[in-house]
């Protein structure tokens, strides 16, 4: 072989060597979205056709994605619309899964072209809407959800990227308050590629925390920045970190049709708000809609909680606010409770009832619901109705381990820390001891025990616990084939995330029956670790607040116990 041919073998195996390395580094087609260039996007081929990485794609298409415990995502784009992607539909290469482009894009709402060199996304950015500052706070609206990146710069500044927007009209500067020194500047750049730039200039030591919130109003984006509490005094820097707050929905087919599962999500929720049980006017036994009672404690959202009585608006489960018994468990229902420290257990409480003397303790029937025959039930200050006389009556008013008052007639007024104990026909003879004076004391106990509970309500059933359906009808007290199981209601649901989200759901659609109930929510790709049904048909209803209205999905209906979630900065 002489060495002409020798070189010519060469310069072919080089050849063929630079042609596979651009191959295998991205030599694939290259996207445009709204005609601009996407750099550094990886397009690969596959039997799906053109795929692209997931996350960053989304990112730069201006969505969110999360993904779930099946191996699947949740992609959230426009205002409030969400749609799964499962682990079937992807394509793993290294530590990154690929989706088809156009299956990803037309789950945006948008559109692909081009063939095998070009192709082309049409996808209509997120126009920004609003962008102000106020002490404490600097604020930008989108009309839907627009997908950002942080870079930190030196010690006192940061960026904020955000993709697939449009600046429109609004000025380059945000204008600051006279009262907002500890902010330098606040600076919107924007590129020709779609994007925008947030640069903020704040003074050293400070930490800017985000908070998102997403509605029918559009993406809110706030950079929260604690002024100092003095004059040249610096506070403790924030704790980093993102909260969000985000209405949403999506559509699944499950139990032979399509639902549509409604969803409040809110991240960081332990850090930035309380979970409380709420009642109308503060009393048992009333009823009030979702939206009043939220209104009514200042609340950001709010879901219904327990079944109960319609003709008297007497709840039926456990109910416990600020650490009181005010409502007993009914059958072993499934309820939530509340910690002091906001933390939630998801579990099936048995409660005990108790008139506690130095020689006995009798047991207690029930409590702040209406008085049957042969009946012993006990009053608290927060029962919204009149007692009455049920036939032969004995009413004993406690307080303070005393009894203040034994009477045929019921007393006019409960005070705060006082219980009335009422008994009628064959429970007379059980307190027939029992003289005004005497030592005698309300009481209760709750299996399992929960440290340091302030909060629960309950209904049922327990739907999902630590990732898994628990389902069970006949240990809650549920008839199966009745109509409360079968039927095909609207669902409302408290349920937390293995990443440590909240979620207040409603489905609705036609509704699902509760057998079908768990098995919707664990492939609907948000990721459930436990949940909890509430009241359902037409009591159930989610409300939350967009911006500085108040939207809802049902909850028309008046109730006697709603969970508000509430600011601690309240």
């Amino acid at each position: 072989m002489d060495s002409g041919t020798t070189r010519a073998i060469v310069l072919a195996v080089f050849a063929i060597a630079v042609a596979s390395a651009v191959l295998l580094t991205g030599g694939g087609p290259t996207v445009f979205l709204n005609g601009e260039r996407l750099e550094g996007l990886e397009v690969i081929s596959t039997p799906r056709g053109h795929s692209v990485p997931l996350k960053e794609a989304i990112r730069l298409f201006g969505a969110g994605v999360k993904s779930d415990q099946n191996g699947g995502f949740l992609v959230e784009g426009g205002k409030t619309d969400s749609s799964y992607i499962s682990a079937g539909e992807l394509t793993k290469s290294g530590n990154r899964y690929f989706v088809d482009l156009r299956t990803l894009i037309q789950n945006l709402g948008g559109k692909v072209g081009g063939d095998d060199k070009r192709i082309s996304v049409e996808l209509p950015p997120s126009k920004l809407v609003s962008a102000s500052a106020r002490p404490g706070e600097i604020s930008l609206r989108f009309e839907k959800y627009a997908s950002f990146s942080r870079t930190t710069r030196g010690s006192n500044g940061v960026e904020f990227k955000f993709f697939n927007v449009e600046k429109g009209n609004l000025r380059e500067v945000i204008e600051l308050p006279k009262d907002y020194s500890y902010v330098k500047a606040a600076r919107l750049l924007e590129r020709r590629d779609g994007q925008l730039i947030l640069h903020l200039e704040y003074r050293e030591g400070m930490s800017p925390a985000v908070k998102t919130t997403r509605g029918e109003s559009g993406f809110h984006f706030n950079v929260e920045l604690k002024p100092p509490e003095k004059d040249g005094d610096l506070p403790a820097p924030l704790k980093p970190g993102r909260g969000e707050f985000s209405y949403n929905r999506t559509q699944l087919w499950a139990a032979g049709s399509s639902h549509t599962i409604h969803y409040l999500a809110v991240s960081g929720w332990r850090e930035n708000y309380r979970l409380l049980p709420v009642i109308p006017e503060g009393e048992v036994c009333r009823g009030a809609k979702l939206p009043e009672m939220v209104r009514d404690n200042f609340g950001v959202a709010g879901i219904n909680a327990n079944f109960f009585d319609t003709s008297s608006y007497t709840p039926i489960g456990l109910l416990i606010k600020d650490g009181k018994l005010l409502s007993r468990d009914w059958g072993n229902r499934a309820a939530v409770g509340i910690d002091y420290f906001g933390r939630l257990k998801f579990f099936r409480p048995k409660v005990d009832l108790f008139l506690s003397t130095p020689i006995e303790k009798i047991t207690i029937q029930g409590l702040n619901r209406p008085l049957g025959d042969d009946d012993l039930v006990a009053y608290t200050a927060e029962y919204g109705k009149r007692l009455t006389v049920k036939g032969s009556s004995i009413f004993l008013t406690l307080n303070d381990g005393k009894v203040l008052s034994r009477s045929s007639r019921p007393p006019v007024y409960i005070g705060p820390e006082q219980t009335v104990v009422v008994a009628t026909g064959d429970k007379l003879k059980e307190i027939q001891g029992i003289n005004r004076g005497d030592s005698a004391k309300y009481e209760w106990s709750m299996e399992p025990f929960v440290p340091l509970l302030t909060g629960a309500v309950s209904a049922g059933p327990l739907l999902v616990k630590n990732g898994e359906n628990v389902l069970d009808l006949a240990e809650e007290n549920f008839t199966k084939g009745s109509n409360l199981v079968r039927s095909r209601a609207r669902r409302s649901v408290l349920a937390t995330t293995a990443d440590g989200n909240l979620l207040f759901i409603v489905v609705s659609d036609g509704g699902i029956g509760l057998e079908d109930l768990p098995s919707l929510l664990l492939k609907s790709g948000l990721n459930i670790e436990n949940a909890i049904a509430f009241d359902g048909g037409s009591s159930a209803g989610v409300i939350y607040r967009d911006g500085v209205n108040y939207r809802s999905v049902g909850g028309n209906r008046r109730i006697p116990v709603g969970l508000v979630l509430v600011s601690k900065s309240q």
